[in-house]
């Protein structure tokens, strides 16, 4: 492996960190709120530094949720990351509404997603996956040392947040959250980019406030780790040393339940 998958620090020792924050819109009549944009436009636009975190923070949401839609998200989220704007680091954040608990995933695959159709009714075909995503791995994961985050992740919830339920997690699915999170990371790595700096976080539903509450905590307490651990542990491509991890499922679909195919046709 040489050199190439050693981890090195990043050049941004106490520099304001910017952090570009999505959360996912209505997901037909079965989620008219989605908790993934509820916490995502709750978050504060700053995180100042702290002696525990040395870091000061820009946290810069997205104007408006994300289409639960394959065309939107192709179309949105490529132009954003090319534009004037330039983000550090990238967080998605998505619903896994048969989940009780908070998971930050660690890898996403490329395929398949035209399996289950989105709120337009359409999926990702093969043939626009070969178009998009030519000769690109079948799993991609970003370039975080994800151990260490899932460490810090604990440790900053053990005070601001001690009961909420996180956890790792190699499983977020095969619709529009794994989507973008693959998405994202192939941007990067079709422009040889040293870093994939980007990550997701799947949360459960929040139906009032004190849950969005909880969320916004948990979120910050995750973005705190992802920007202390790049900067004092550092970067690498686990890709170029590692078996990937299959998804094996026993945590549960992070999949939104979707409707009878009937419904899509007016049924």
């Amino acid at each position: 492996m040489g050199d190439t998958n050693q981890k090195y620090h990043s050049e941004t020792t106490k520099k304001e960190i910017t952090v570009f924050v999505t959360g996912y819109g209505p997901f037909l009549d079965l989620y008219p709120v989605n908790s993934s944009w509820s916490i995502a436009s709750s978050l504060p636009s700053q995180l100042p530094s702290t002696p525990k975190h040395p870091i000061p923070i820009k946290i810069v949401k997205a104007e408006r949720p994300l289409d639960v839609s394959y065309d939107h998200v192709t179309e949105v989220i490529p132009t954003i990351l090319a534009g004037d704007e330039k983000f550090d680091i990238i967080l998605h954040i998505g619903l896994a509404a048969r989940r009780s608990f908070y998971t930050f995933e660690q890898q996403s695959y490329r395929t398949p997603y035209w399996e289950e159709r989105d709120v337009k009714g359409k999926t990702f075909s093969k043939e626009k996956t070969e178009d998009l995503w030519p000769d690109l791995p079948n799993l991609l994961k970003p370039t975080f040392d994800c151990e260490d985050v899932w460490r810090r992740w604990r440790s900053n919830l053990s005070s601001s947040s001690p009961k909420s339920d996180i956890r790792p997690s190699y499983d977020p699915g095969n619709y529009l959250c794994g989507f973008v999170y693959y998405l994202s990371m192939a941007w990067y790595y079709m422009k040889q980019s040293k870093e994939r700096p980007v990550m997701f976080l799947h949360v459960p539903d929040c139906p009032n406030p004190d849950d969005v509450t909880e969320g916004r905590d948990v979120t910050i307490g995750l973005i705190r780790a992802l920007v202390d651990s790049r900067n004092e542990v550092g970067i690498y491509d686990p890709l170029k040393g590692e078996d990937p991890i299959e998804v094996d499922h026993v945590m549960g679909g992070a999949e939104i339940p979707m409707p009878p195919k009937s419904r899509w046709d007016g049924k």
